[in-house]
Order: structure tokens, then C-alpha cells, then sequence
């Protein structure tokens, strides 16, 4: 089996997005969207009309009735710890209000998911960052052209398509990342099995990385684990499972990395543990324990008696 790793993207921008979007550098060399508007509205004024007009979709921008909205995504730490979320920032840049009712991702990278209702009245030169999901990754798809279907008070419930700018390449980068995941968990399941409880109520807490073979051939090295801000991770390694075998298990301990008040309310990506795994003779690649819903409600009880004990 070869590597898995991020897949290669087509590099040409869509024409759409490349009108729409216009990015020049900042001091630091940076790009920023300077577009002054961006105009969308309905393709079709009726769905009786739609019918006579060749190449007419329900969803397309619109050629009148322009709605000033521009938008942009980010991903926060908060996002990037959750997962399945991007933040999408809207900009009136018109000269009226615009009431804004819900934001939902369109990419063809993405399977849709739900809009996000966020009822609120964009002032001339307002905007608003608005958390929004995105579904499972599409790997056979690049993530562009994307746009942000935005809602908008006295539609008819028609959402507004804007073209998503995505500096530094976000969506992208999120595409390649999930996809990269999905390759590594297919080729070597990881699965982590906290122990019941600690020897004692100070000590650090034993678990277990379990190793699975699946599309990967050849051995498969696992050579670092790191913990976060709030949990350290320490284990025997490197640890090797062989061509020959099917299963690792490999030995490690969870610990309370730091107990005090501001790290425990600060920490934004408590559950963001680090993984290298080589395959075959390809280097190591990075990726994260799985820490299911069960294990991370677990783990923050252990959390809170461990670091109450030590007081």
C-alpha cells in the first residue's frame, strides 16, 4: 500500500471565485478581500419560469434584486479541536440593513449540513462571524467553488449564494486533512481504552492504544504520542506491530498536565492528542487518537478527582 497522505487539489481557481474575490497583500505579506460587493439574487424569479430558461437552476445567483452581502471563512482553535465546523464572517457592503436570518455551507467538497439560525440585522459596514457545520468530506471532490447560502428576511425562504473567500486556502486545507485522516484510519484503526481508574487517586491514569491492522501492509510503526494542555500522554515507544500481525497494544498513562483554575477554563483543544505512525518504510505521519463522546466525559471526571486530590 502506498503512503496515505493529503491529496493533491486542482490549483486553478474557479472563474466565478476569481472575479468575485480580489486579494491584495497587507504589510506583513498577507492576503486580505478587498472586494467592495459582492451582488447575489434569484436566476429564476419563479419556478414556472425556470422551466423556459436553458441552463436555469433553482439556488444560482441572481442577475437583479442584489442583496450587498460579502463573506468569508476561518477556522478558530475552538473549530479546529471540535471538528465538523468552520466560522463564516458576513459583511454588509451595502448602504442599507440587511436582516440575516441563517448561514449554511455549499461545497461541493462537503456534504451539506444544516444551516445555522442566527437571527440579526447587519448595519451598513456590519458583519458578523457566524459558527457554521460542515458534513463529511467528499475526498473525490475538490471543496471549490464554495459559497455561503445566507438567509435573509422577506426571501421566501430562498437563501442568498455568495462566493465563500477562504484565505490561506482554509477550506482546503480542512478538505485535505479529513481525507488524509480517512486514508491513515483505514489503513491502521487506533482505538484508546482508558482503564477504570487510577491505582490511586494522584496517580496517573493506564490505558491502552490498540493498534488494528486494516488496508496497510507491511509493518507499522506507531513512534510518538503527545498529550495537550490539560492531559499528558506518555507510553513505551516506539512500538512496532509486524507485517505478520494483525494488533498492537501498546501501554500508556494519562496524567492531569495542570490543575489550575485558568487552564482548566481556558484550554481549547483538551482532547487533541497527537499521533505518528509510520507504514511500511514511508515516514511518520501525523494524526490523533480517537477520543470518543464516552472517553472524553471520562476522562474529564478523572480530570476534576485527580487535580481535586492534589489540592
Amino acid at each position: 500500500m502506498g503512503k496515505p497522505g493529503l491529496r493533491r487539489r486542482p490549483q486553478q481557481r474557479p472563474a466565478v471565485l476569481r472575479r468575485a474575490e480580489q486579494l491584495r497583500p497587507d504589510q506583513w505579506g498577507r492576503p486580505i478581500l478587498t472586494s467592495s460587493r459582492v451582488f447575489v439574487a434569484l436566476a429564476c424569479v419563479a419556478a414556472t419560469a425556470c422551466g423556459g430558461l436553458s441552463g436555469c437552476a433553482v439556488g444560482d445567483p441572481a442577475e437583479d434584486d442584489a442583496i450587498p452581502l460579502s463573506a468569508e471563512a476561518y477556522r478558530s482553535r475552538e473549530d479546529d479541536a471540535a471538528g465538523g465546523r468552520i466560522h463564516v464572517r458576513i459583511a454588509n457592503t451595502g448602504d442599507a440593513p440587511v436582516a440575516v436570518t441563517s448561514v449554511a455551507l455549499d461545497s461541493p467538497g462537503f456534504e451539506a449540513a444544516p444551516a445555522t439560525r442566527r437571527e440579526v440585522e447587519l448595519g451598513p459596514g456590519n458583519r458578523i462571524d457566524v459558527e457554521t457545520e460542515y458534513g463529511p468530506v467528499r475526498c473525490d471532490t475538490s471543496p471549490e467553488s464554495a459559497y455561503a447560502l445566507i438567509g435573509v428576511a422577506d426571501r421566501d425562504g430562498s437563501p442568498v449564494r455568495v462566493p465563500l473567500a477562504a484565505p490561506y486556502d482554509v477550506l482546503a486545507r480542512i478538505h485535505d486533512g479529513d481525507c488524509a485522516a480517512e486514508d491513515l484510519a483505514r489503513a491502521v484503526p487506533v482505538t484508546l481504552i482508558p482503564a477504570a481508574a487510577p491505582p490511586e487517586p494522584t496517580a496517573p491514569l493506564p490505558a491502552q492504544l490498540i493498534v488494528s491492522r486494516g488496508t496497510a501492509s507491511g509493518d507499522v510503526r506507531v513512534d510518538e504520542i503527545g498529550g495537550s494542555v490539560l492531559y499528558a500522554l506518555h507510553g513505551t515507544l516506539p512500538a512496532t506491530m509486524r507485517a505478520g500481525e494483525d494488533r498492537l497494544s501498546v501501554d500508556i498513562t494519562i496524567d492531569a498536565a495542570r490543575c489550575d483554575p485558568h487552564a482548566l477554563a481556558e484550554a481549547k483543544k483538551p482532547f487533541v492528542f497527537p499521533l505518528w505512525i509510520a507504514v511500511g518504510s514511508s515516514a511518520p505521519e501525523y494524526s490523533r487518537i480517537p477520543v470518543s463522546e464516552e472517553n472524553r466525559r471520562f476522562l474529564t471526571n478523572y480530570l476534576t478527582a485527580t487535580c481535586d486530590a492534589r489540592r
